[in-house]
């Protein structure tokens, strides 16, 4: 079977230190330093220069040093794209893409390792990719946490298995998002306003605002930052007339302390807190006008998260000492919409409701690590980790006035009155690991060595009851527990100072898991045809890759060109997958292989000094290895939500207009290609997404410490598909959009 796919998008870029000329490491573009910051570019073999450093293992290091494909998006594109979380940022990192079903609940995948969708709720959601705030691991199976991007450095995406440093979570990859931290000699902040308007749709409103505050100078500082977004919307109910039901509020606060009692001690608080809520996923029916839906059930969103971290750093002269302790909360309300079944499958008198799911997720973390200092060729990492998550899950569907017009109580079912379905799940999930990473140097060559050895255990408690479960289900699992070894291999070649090539042999790896009881009372056909296949519902086992790159960085001597690329084969085995039943009941299941094939690169040139051009992009051919007939897909069919092909173009002008001002323009193209929902492309629930692509656009002045700037994203008012729906009786079809496009200004200033 030939599947065709068409496409574009993606790109990134690096800061690298040259001889003669310095760059600012960017996801799409390099950047030399901006002219209102930077010295005499004539004069450039006498100015200073410091290359970008880089904590992808967990130890500073100059980016371009690294032998790993990295991507570093700085504050500066983060500002020029006007990105307000990390999803804003997946059209210019090169292989880096999502299953996306709104704020806060994006599934992230890295060089087409992705099989489809699945319950964003499921508390057996194992994410492929690790999400990272500083040192605080915070990425959660299906519904990750989605933070302003307000006062960060920089944000590191690590492609490839990063499991030797960063465990499980880290199969294909892993995202950091790096603060900046405070400074301890100078008294100062910065703030930004936006206001803009979206196409057909209402107005969103934005500030933020940091200060930073030296408590004893050079021993101890504040740095307190804060943001307020209200999110206008652009979706109408076609049913009862209101507008713009999508819109939402996100607001959060930071508070970083840095305190040094000794010389060589070094501590760092951290205290964040994340509130989300919206009126409506950002969905619309299948249909024309774009932009619109029909039924009227609410499906708002809430999400509050609490986050705290204390880091010690000690000097030990010959290596530092670090002690990481994090607490992690957050408390998610997701509404989900079902007027599709109650108009199919319930009788007339039933007012239809949402579905209303709740988890409460409390996880703490502990790292120790101790990494050398020395000048020696032979540096190190190791450390040992835990973490304990617990999770609770309450799943309901509350409908008033349903026992009565029905005419049997929901007790009969077990479930509380007026609820068709009632379950939880109340998960314990303990984690172990001792890890460690050698680098040594041999003249041009570095080879670099990995092992985690890892053991993690979990057990559950759930309950499943009401009307649609058919029964009260409560299975006694009992505990499942894996443990085993995650190598890495890596040998490096220093071509010149301005170039390096490596090869690299890595695992990724994720946890398998527990699944919920299927009722037999309404899927008992179904389950039957799963015994006699031999298979079991009860529990699914880990899976894993086995990923093989070859990679190139460097940057001309001038300065003037700078490149990287990675060439990359993944062979995916025992592959979790989730099995979906016509009853509606489902579970996750290790079925079939699949090759990820494919290359990333980024270029970027500079061919006058007020001008920066960049490009990058991805190819991936990620298809079966052979046919899952649970699936009911065959060899050859391409993974679902992976583009085959993106592309991303860059280009920043900047020039002086007059006396203390600097005029400055950035344009931003971002192509993605064709995607499907499900392997098979005559499964019930296959849906196409075709190729589209975004254009952004910012323009501005800059003046002593003032920033002002028009800006349109979506410039052409493209209305790509980012993900189909369609899975009736449950959903009809539907789709989620790029926003449409957004004209705004924004004011920025630093005091």
């Amino acid at each position: 079977m030939t599947h065709q796919k068409s496409s574009c998008g993606t790109f990134n870029a690096h800061r690298r230190f040259a001889k003669t000329t310095i760059f600012i490491a960017v996801s799409s573009i390099i950047y030399p330093l901006s002219a209102h910051s930077q010295t005499n570019a004539a004069g450039a073999d006498e100015t200073a220069v410091e290359r970008i450093l880089v904590t992808s293992r967990k130890r500073s290091e100059a980016m371009n040093d690294v032998p790993i494909s990295i991507n570093v998006v700085t504050e500066e594109l983060i500002e020029n794209l006007g990105a307000t979380d990390f999803t804003d940022l997946l059209g210019v990192v090169p292989s880096l893409t999502a299953y996306e079903n709104g704020p806060g609940r994006t599934r992230l995948s890295i060089r087409g390792i992705a099989n489809g969708g699945g319950n964003d709720n499921d508390t057996q959601n194992q994410e492929t990719v690790g999400i990272y705030l500083d040192e605080i691991p915070i990425s959660m199976g299906g519904m990750n946490p989605e933070f302003a991007l307000f006062d960060l450095k920089r944000v590191e995406v690590l492609r490839g298995p990063q499991g030797t440093l960063f465990g499980a979570g880290s199969m294909t990859g892993t995202v950091r998002l790096v603060s900046n931290e405070p400074d301890l000699s100078e008294f100062g902040g910065k703030y930004e306003a936006n206001a803009s308007t979206i196409s057909g749709g209402s107005e969103n409103y934005s500030i933020q605002g940091l200060v930073n505050a030296p408590i004893i100078e050079n021993e101890l500082g504040i740095r307190a930052s804060g943001y307020y977004m209200d999110n206008g919307g652009f979706i109408d109910n076609v049913v009862n007339g209101e507008q713009d039901l999508n819109d939402g509020i996100s607001q959060g606060v930071k508070i970083a302390a840095l305190y040094f009692p000794t010389d060589k001690l070094r501590v760092e608080l951290n205290l964040f807190h994340h509130d989300y809520s919206d009126n409506g996923y950002p969905q619309d029916i299948d249909a024309t006008p774009p932009f619109t839906r029909n039924y009227e059930t609410f499906d708002g969103f809430d999400d509050e998260v609490n986050i705290a971290n204390l880091t010690f750093k000690y000097d030990l002269g010959w290596a530092e000492l670090v002690s990481s302790s994090s607490y992690f909360d957050r408390s998610i309300i997701n509404r989900r919409s079902l007027d599709l079944l109650f108009e199919l499958a319930l009788p007339p008198g039933i007012v239809p409701h949402e579905l209303i799911d709740f988890t409460d997720s409390e996880v703490l973390v502990q790292e120790f690590r101790l990494s050398s200092t020395s000048d020696d060729d032979l540096q190190w990492t190791a450390g040992v980790y835990a973490d304990k998550r617990d999770v609770f899950y309450e799943n309901t569907f509350p409908v008033p006035g349903a026992d009565a017009v029905l005419g049997t109580p929901s007790s009969f079912f077990g479930a509380p009155d007026d609820h068709l379905f009632y379950g939880f799940d109340d998960l314990t999930v303990e984690t172990y690991a001792i890890f460690g990473e050698a680098y040594y140097d041999i003249g041009d060559f570095s080879i670099t060595a990995g092992l985690r050895y890892f053991n993690w255990e979990q057990e559950i408690e759930f309950y499943q009851s009401g009307l649609f479960n058919g029964e009260a289900v409560g299975d006694v699992r009992p505990k499942e527990s894996i443990d085993g070894f995650n190598p890495k291999l890596n040998v490096a070649y220093s071509v010149n100072d301005d170039t390096l090539v490596y090869v690299e042999a890595s695992k990724g790896f994720r946890y398998g898991g527990i699944n919920g009881a299927i009722p037999e009372s309404v899927c008992a056909d179904e389950l039957a045809e799963v015994q006699r296949e031999g298979g079991d519902t009860r529990f699914f086992s880990p899976d894993e890759i086995w990923n093989y790159e070859l990679g190139v960085k460097g940057v001309s001597r001038t300065g003037v060109f700078s490149y990287n690329a990675t060439v990359f084969h993944i062979d995916w085995s025992d592959m979790q997958t989730s099995r979906a039943f016509e009853c509606g009941f489902g579970f996750r299941e290790n079925v079939g292989e699949a090759t990820s094939q494919g290359i990333e690169f980024e270029v970027s040139v500079k061919p006058i000094d007020e001008l920066t051009l960049s490009a990058g992009g991805a190819y991936i051919d990620s298809t079966l290895d052979a046919d899952v007939p649970n699936l009911s897909a065959v060899k050859g069919d391409p993974a679902p939500f992976v583009p085959e092909t993106t592309f991303n173009a860059s280009a920043q002008y900047e020039r002086p207009v007059m006396d203390n001002y600097l005029g400055f323009a950035f344009f931003n193209v971002q192509c993605i290609g064709d995607r499907a929902t499900e392997f098979n492309v005559d499964g019930p629930n296959y849906r196409e997404m075709d190729a589209y692509t975004v254009a952004n656009l910012r323009f501005g002045l800059r003046f002593d410490v003032y920033e002002v700037s028009l800006f349109a994203n979506n410039m052409f008012d493209e209305d790509g598909v980012v993900r189909a729906i369609g899975r009736p009786p449950f959903d009809q079809p539907a789709a989620i959009r790029v926003m449409p496009r957004t004209i705004g200004v924004t004011f920025r200033g630093q005091y």
